[in-house]
């Protein structure tokens, strides 16, 4: 039964033999304990076998026994391949070397990540770790265990509620969790809420101050709508003034849409293209001339080099672009004046505020002209006008 791993290595050859007692040969080597596998006939008397080396050897006087004569055609195994290394001594200790280079920076740490942290300055988490040996160019190996380094950075971070350290390729993450500190009460100053624009009132709702104006009244911009003085004339006092008010705001809205547009759709055409990549450049590989589309769409995906989180400047890139083809449709008026009052609500909405809404909408004036439809609506938005006015006591008399 053959054993491969024996045969590389002792190392084993592939030989041709040639002449007419071969079966003579062969039985002999047999008999003597040679081991010849892979037998095939390559002629009329011209034979192919593989054999160990040592084996090899001990055929000689076989050969010249029977008359025939043996040609090597290849050698394998761990013996020959010691030798091409010792005649290539430079690239061999370069390889081990460049390999060993990237496994010893592969074990250093170079950067630590800091990760969660909102009131806890950064920099001092970086210290507190740096103090039990995470820190960059730090060996990974000479690290305690991930368990003991959490426990270590909580006592050290009493903000902290948790604290997760992972060592990621060559960057240390830490995972900060801060306790949750109760928001202190906010301190307001004295101060009025006055309407930011025109309106009519719609809805009033105070928490502190005197209401000063009703619903469906018409207020202008800068009216006070909610106090923050108090009390009467005997006796007066300075609140800020907290509240929600809501009025009837009007816009104008002059749209226009081309009846005439344009979409674009694959035509299932495309070309891939490779790249080298050196720092900002890119080498074009193949193919050497790029297919000029009129109309596409380009995807790209970028590859480094590199180890973990150990990144090279070097890589490739594949780009591919997709041939698109434009498709022109016309517009009916009835569908232009759709698309322009969405465009319209949507304008009205983003100026209004986030929980403005629309009451009433009317078109004011449609015209169609030089393939575009005008459009000019009105709208009645429903939103918060409160504005903030602080107070300014006045001085008392001496």
């Amino acid at each position: 039964m053959r054993n491969q791993l024996k045969e590389w290595v002792q190392g084993h050859v592939t030989v041709t033999i040639r002449g007419k007692r071969f079966e003579r040969l062969l039985n002999l080597a047999v008999r003597k304990g040679v081991q010849i596998w892979n037998v095939r006939r390559r002629g009329q008397e011209e034979w192919q076998c593989d054999m160990l080396v040592s084996d090899y050897l001990r055929l000689r006087p076989l050969l010249r026994e029977t008359g025939c004569r043996s040609h090597l055609l290849s050698r394998q195994g761990m013996p020959f391949l010691l030798v091409r290394l010792r005649q290539r001594a430079g690239f061999t200790v370069g390889f081990f070397l460049f390999f060993l280079s990237l496994y010893m920076l592969s074990s250093l740490i170079w950067s630590v990540e800091v990760i969660g942290t909102e009131t806890i300055w950064p920099e001092e988490v970086r210290q507190a770790a740096q103090k039990i040996g995470i820190k960059p160019w730090a060996w990974k190996a000479k690290l305690k265990e991930p368990q003991i380094l959490q426990a270590q950075l909580a006592e050290m971070l009493p903000e902290a509620s948790y604290v997760g350290v992972e060592l990621r390729g060559t960057k240390a993450i830490i995972q900060v969790v801060e306790k949750e500190q109760p928001d202190p009460p906010k301190v307001y100053s004295p101060r009025h809420l006055v309407a930011r624009k025109k309106a009519v009132i719609h809805r009033i709702q105070a928490e502190a101050g005197r209401v000063m104006v009703n619903v469906n009244q018409f207020v202008n911009k800068g009216q006070v709508l909610i106090s923050g003085m108090i009390g009467n004339n005997a006796r007066r006092g300075l609140v800020a003034a907290r509240g929600k008010v809501e009025g009837e705001v009007w816009y104008v809205a002059d749209v226009s849409v081309p009846l005439q547009q344009t979409s674009y759709s694959y035509t299932g055409e495309q070309q891939t293209s490779y790249h080298l990549l050196f720092g900002g450049y890119a080498v074009r590989l193949w193919p050497w001339e790029e297919v000029s589309y009129p109309h596409f769409e380009q995807r790209e995906q970028r590859h480094y080099l590199g180890y973990g989180d150990f990144r090279l400047p070097m890589g490739w890139k594949t780009a591919t672009l997709y041939q698109t083809q434009p498709h022109q449709r016309k517009l009916s008026r009835d569908a232009a004046i759709a698309l322009a009052k969405q465009v319209a609500r949507a304008d009205v909405l983003k100026k209004a505020g986030e929980d403005a809404r629309i009451k009433d909408e009317k078109v004011l004036h449609v015209k169609e002209e030089s393939g575009k439809v005008y459009l000019s609506l009105h709208y009645a938005v429903i939103e918060e006008i409160t504005a903030e006015q602080p107070i300014v006591p006045l001085p008392q008399a001496p």
